[in-house]
């Protein structure tokens, strides 16, 4: 037997422990090479979304490279752990510093080219549906099945890259310990863990900081201290605060020497110690996961919300009073020749920026709202006097007196309505004309604006063009809302100033946006959730020796099956199931804190929905973990 062959036995001997990483590998060169094989497609071109799904396609390809190349790196650390006996025997028989790094090169080496084959292979035999999917998403009839070399190439010259890299740095992961050390392995009594009151205290700080933060503000910079907080609090919560807690339950005895509560409170505190690092790299991932499946989740009910309520099925905003004239009556061309009826009104505003609130508000005459109150489906409101005003806003915000930011003129609030009055008009605020003429002329002294004083909308309300129902693709709202954008677009050279906007493009282009992310984050995240389950079933197994043998000591003098059962499956419990509640308090108190700050509609359900993904994706593992964990237990039970 020659040493190659002495590698890949070690390989085929270990495949218990080698399994659920071979599979997260494999699964991860699957999705990059699926990936990859659409990005490459020659009929990506042809779709509109052809430009962006590159760009989120190699953005989704650069992630997972990177997170595979964090899986594979710390899996070659846990397995490092576990043969720190077989290397203890293979140095008394002889081998020297270089062999056994060579050993684990090579081993290292088989692993990975294995997971590339099989990784390509899968992908092959999946590419067919992955098209059809990949094709609904970008709104093509049919991607046809083409011979993917580029992709070929590119995952397996990136991935054994990945594998090489990987592979030499472990290497140096091997340290030259006293034989004695190896030889106890992992069976080696550890210290009793330790934890500081003063980092403990650190952590909660940090959670109390960065909700204090969430309720100021929100600016870049908070964000930013926000997120740095998180992290510091998510990090000694689990390195410290966690055993710190562990500990103060020890010292209760009505609660530790109650049945088998001090087998696994003993245990759980060399656990939590242990696996500080890897709970704290999967709380951040899947927190951020989630965040992004809330937000987009949210804003999409959101979006869906302001096309029922928008009336308004085309917006035009003109530069300048001129160009709205002439440009405005292109588009009634265009209508007209379509045999399309509407109604338009023109929207003049101001937006002054006021004390109270955060954003600017549209400002307008209330002469100019009475042309738009049949539209609202609004009650008339009665006349209002000079320094009044209505309030109409997608979100109710209790302020009784807005206060001019740069000035001392104030407007009482008299009545406030929550209601969507355009898709870029969320917030208006309705004045008497002579109030409109008198701020106008204050904002226009003090605030000097750069670009104009006041905005000039056309809105046109179409009465055949319903926005009971979501747009689809043969609506004709949507193919004329496209063609009027082409025509504003297409001739902005010749005097089309002015912006146009179309209810239904924008509803479409954002749930094709959606269908982008949802395609390529599912995948991402199932990468990120099985990785997840193999991180802890290597922590699992680093440990099987150590905790057959407590099971094994502790039946001899009384333990039975079903208590061993119990006092192991809190452990794996809290194993599985802590990094994710973890997840899912942070997530959905930042996100229902900063919602208000960011904008977004209702983000509980959303958010929930990510979470509930997770959470189902990692009890599945759990069972599978568990039921594998306890068979291994109940063969040394006496």
């Amino acid at each position: 037997m020659n040493f190659r062959q002495f590698a890949l036995n070690n390989v085929k001997r270990n495949a218990r422990a080698y399994s659920a990483y071979f599979l997260s590998s494999s699964f991860s060169v699957m999705i990059f090479f699926t990936y990859a094989m659409f990005l490459f497609h020659p009929d990506i071109a042809k779709s509109s979304l052809g430009h962006d799904a590159k760009l989120m396609m190699k953005a989704a390809e650069y992630v997972i490279f990177l997170f595979s190349f964090i899986f594979v790196l710390y899996s070659n650390s846990a397995f490092l752990k576990v043969r720190k006996k077989e290397f203890g025997l293979l140095t008394i028989l002889g081998s020297e510093s270089s062999q056994l790094k060579r050993l684990i090169f090579l081993e290292n080496m088989i692993i990975g080219l294995a997971s590339i084959i099989t990784g390509i292979v899968c992908g092959i035999l999946l590419s067919r549906l992955f098209l059809l999917f990949g094709a609904s998403v970008v709104e093509i009839e049919e991607l046809s099945m083409y011979l993917p070399w580029k992709a070929m190439g590119l995952t397996a010259i990136a991935f054994l890259a990945l594998f090489l890299v990987v592979s030499l740095l472990t290497q140096f992961f091997v340290r030259q310990n006293q034989v004695l050390d190896l030889l106890q392995g992992t069976s080696k009594p550890k210290p009793e863990p330790k934890a500081s009151i003063w980092l403990s205290i650190l952590s909660v700080s940090s959670f109390v900081g960065a909700a204090y933060l969430m309720t100021q503000k929100i600016s870049e910079s908070t964000v930013l201290y926000i997120f740095i907080l998180g992290m510091i609090g998510t990090y000694f919560f689990f390195t410290q605060l966690s055993v710190w807690i562990i500990r103060l339950f020890k010292k209760n005895r009505a609660f530790t020497w109650r049945g088998t509560n001090l087998l696994w409170v003993s245990e759980m505190a060399y656990k939590m110690k242990d696996n500080a690092r890897m709970f704290f790299m999967i709380t951040i991932v899947i927190a951020m996961s989630c965040s992004v499946i809330g937000i987009v989740l949210s804003v999409d009910q959101q979006g869906k919300r302001i096309l029922k309520e928008d009336p308004f099925a085309l917006t035009y905003m003109a530069k300048s009073k001129k160009d709205s004239q002439a440009e405005t009556n292109k588009i009634d061309q265009e209508l007209k020749s379509a045999s399309v009826s509407f109604e338009k009104i023109e929207l003049t505003s101001t937006r002054p920026k006021f004390r109270e609130i955060d954003s600017r508000f549209a400002m307008i005459k209330q002469s100019d709202y009475k042309h738009l109150e049949k539209f609202l489906q609004m009650k008339k409101l009665p006349n209002l006097q000079l320094g009044e005003a209505f309030v109409i806003t997608d979100k109710l915000k209790n302020t009784k007196q807005l206060t001019l930011a740069n000035g001392k003129e104030t407007l009482r609030v008299v009545d406030q309505f929550e209601k969507i009055v355009t898709r870029d008009v969320a917030n208006l605020i309705i004045v008497s004309d002579a109030t409109y003429n008198q701020l106008k002329s204050f904002i226009k002294e003090k605030e000097s604006f750069s670009k104009k004083e006041e905005d000039i909308r056309t809105l046109y309300f179409v009465p055949e063009w319903s926005n009971a129902k979501l747009p689809d693709s043969n609506s004709l709202e949507l193919n004329i809302g496209k063609k009027l954008i082409e025509l504003t677009e297409g001739a902005s050279g010749e005097g089309w100033n002015g912006f146009l906007s179309s209810r239904a493009v924008d509803y479409v282009e954002f749930r094709q946006f959606k269908s982008m992310i949802i395609f390529i984050g599912v995948f991402i995240a199932s990468i990120f959730s099985l990785s997840t389950a193999s991180f802890l079933y290597f922590k699992l197994y680093t440990e099987l020796n150590q905790d057959r043998h407590i099971a094994h000591g502790l039946s001899k003098i009384g333990l039975s099956e079903k208590e061993m059962k119990r006092s192991a499956t809190i452990q794996i419990s809290v194993l599985f199931f802590l990094p994710m509640l973890a997840t899912a308090l942070e997530t959905i108190i930042g996100l229902e804190t900063l919602k208000s700050q960011l904008s977004l509609g209702d983000t509980l359900i959303p958010t929930l929905t990510g979470i509930g993904a997770f959470s189902v994706a990692q009890f599945v593992y759990f069972l599978i973990v568990r039921a594998r964990y306890l068979n291994q237990l109940k063969r040394v039970m006496v």
